[in-house]
């Protein structure tokens, strides 16, 4: 599904060069009624553990990781 699969890349980014923020692209996933199971799984958790994995093999490094990690938290916005 393309929603989850920009959530992720959103995550990925941590952001940044994205068309629409993290906190933004969930809120319009879960009005077009995605699963909030979907939504964490497949588009949030996806992200961070893409990122997970580059810094396991040190493609990426903490402050990446911190700045995914952000991304992600901003899903807790004003909803």
């Amino acid at each position: 599904m393309k929603i989850l699969d920009d959530i992720k890349q959103a995550v990925i980014k941590g952001d940044i060069k994205v068309e629409k923020k993290t906190a933004d692209l969930v809120k319009e996933a879960l009005a077009e009624k995605v699963a909030v199971k979907d939504v964490l799984e497949k588009g949030l958790i996806a992200g961070m553990a893409y990122i997970g994995d580059k810094f396991k093999k040190n493609e990426v490094y903490v402050p990446e990781v911190l700045i995914a990690a952000r991304a992600m938290k901003s899903r807790h916005g004003n909803y």
